[in-house]
């Protein structure tokens, strides 16, 4: 192609026809150009496509993990209601007499076993820490969905700030108050139950505390609720079309 166009302007300017030559000269530049641009245009066009394609696998590892991760919180927050739903349970029993009867202590056993807490709620960020490591989030073109992406790990370490504090409360107060007064397995027909330990100001000091951090976790510090819309939205941006 190149030899062709060579021997045309050699034809051209053998026959003394300059203005001809020119514009041909200028035909042929464009004709360049137009070529470069193409051959950018299918460049363009192929790179695109291959984010495409990218960004839509990032997207379906992205939305299985995130609906993996709800259902890990849906079973995380639901020990939370139960553990503040059972002391919530004991606290109406305050106080608590000398001779509770046995029906009383029963539901008390019952009750106390299950104010255990200490769950937490640990995410697999595998897809997050993937773009995060590789500086790849500008793949995704959904700005809300890169933003939510992006702030994932400060907001979950928001709320497990919450999760932990609860944890080391379980650990370092709660349970050794009972484990020095009660069976394991709060078996209140073992006589070596201190029972006089239930009447104790800090028995419920203990369980009215841990009351409140439950309460702190699922109402009153607002961030299991953004971390439940996060997941939600999530899911919601990278469900596959």
């Amino acid at each position: 192609m190149i030899k062709f166009f060579r021997h045309i302007r050699q034809n051209l300017l053998m026959e003394n026809k300059t203005g001809k030559y020119f514009k041909y000269a200028v035909g042929e530049i464009l004709l360049v150009v137009i070529g470069i641009l193409i051959a950018l245009q299918i460049n363009n066009w192929n790179e695109n496509r291959k984010n495409s394609n990218k960004e839509t696998a990032i997207l379906s590892n992205i939305h299985k993990e995130f609906k993996q991760n709800k259902k890990q919180l849906d079973s995380v927050v639901k020990q939370h209601q139960h553990v503040y739903s059972n002391c919530a349970k004991i606290m109406s029993l305050f106080p608590i007499t000398a001779k509770p009867p046995s029906s009383t202590l029963d539901s008390l056993s019952y009750q106390l076993f299950w104010s255990y807490g200490g769950v937490t709620f640990n995410p697999s960020q595998t897809s997050i820490n993937a773009l995060s490591s590789t500086s790849t989030f500008d793949i995704i073109k959904n700005d809300t969905l890169k933003d939510l992406l992006i702030s994932w790990n400060d907001l979950i370490e928001d709320y497990q700030e919450e999760e932990l504090r609860a944890r080391h409360y379980m650990i370092d107060q709660y349970d050794p108050y009972m484990a020095k007064h009660f069976d394991f397995k709060f078996n209140f027909k073992d006589k070596r139950n201190d029972f006089k330990a239930l009447q104790t100001l800090q028995f419920e000091y203990l369980v009215k505390n841990n009351h409140l951090l439950m309460e702190d976790i699922l109402i009153k510090s607002g961030e299991l609720q953004k971390v439940q819309k996060t997941i939600k939205t999530i899911i919601a941006l990278t469900k596959p079309k």
